[in-house]
């Protein structure tokens, strides 16, 4: 079985993280490095496209139950790289923007971010189900053959609340987004960076663990050990 949502993580973390950063710099009107941004959301939007896409239309993961895996990673992780990429087209194109007056370009962006809420809180509305799909079904428990997360495989509720747990914190902050700016609430948009900047973290620090765990569940199934950290 050939996976990659490792990447996918690790990604989806640093965009979180990044956005929630950059969405920070505007609300508090500081000055925007938009080459550098345009640089950071051009090569996350393009790896989380590119491998969500992937994912969503050849179905990687394996079966016996874990097909799953390819809507709950892929069909996101599509979603949100598209977005990033838009944010860095814009940024790119108004480089001369945003070496102006920043209380402008602050606002500006902030009104130019309005009508792709709609399709941020259609992917927070996406995530809150499948978070919601987490738990109900129990889905996300680790083979006993996998490092530390098979450790608790025989609890398969726990690591699905975990799941359901961080799907649901990115899903808040996409849906107070876009509640925030749809509805000229910009106060909420704090609120948001609060939601992305944990999610963000957790998505992050649990990719870089699965390069660990995966790779370790890999050579226990090669070579018949039965190593659990």
């Amino acid at each position: 079985m050939v996976v990659y949502n490792e990447l996918i993580a690790i990604t989806a973390g640093a965009g979180l993280l990044g956005f929630a950063w950059f969405l920070a710099h505007l609300i508090r009107g500081r000055r925007i490095d938009s080459e550098g941004w345009a640089g950071f959301f051009g090569v996350t939007g393009l790896l989380l496209l590119v491998l969500g896409l992937h994912t969503t239309v050849t179905w990687p993961f394996g079966a016996d139950g874990f097909e799953y895996a390819n809507i709950a990673f892929g069909q996101p992780a599509a979603g949100f790289g598209a977005l990033l990429l838009f944010a860095a087209v814009y940024l790119w194109r108004h480089r001369t923007l945003f070496a102006g007056d920043v209380e402008e370009a602050s606002s500006t962006a902030i009104a130019a971010l309005k009508p792709v809420a709609v399709f941020v809180g259609a992917l927070g509305l996406a995530m809150g189900v499948l978070a919601v799909t987490f738990v109900r079904f129990q889905l996300g428990a680790a083979p006993p053959e996998e490092p530390i997360s098979g450790r608790f495989g025989h609890l398969p509720l726990l690591e699905a609340l975990f799941l359901g747990g961080l799907w649901g914190v990115v899903a808040f902050g996409a849906l107070l987004f876009a509640i925030a700016q749809l509805t000229n609430r910009i106060s909420l948009l704090r609120w948001a960076v609060r939601a992305w900047v944990v999610g963000g973290a957790v998505f992050l620090l649990f990719g870089a663990m699965n390069f660990y765990t995966h790779i370790g569940m890999y050579y226990n199934i090669a070579h018949g050990t039965t190593h659990l950290w």
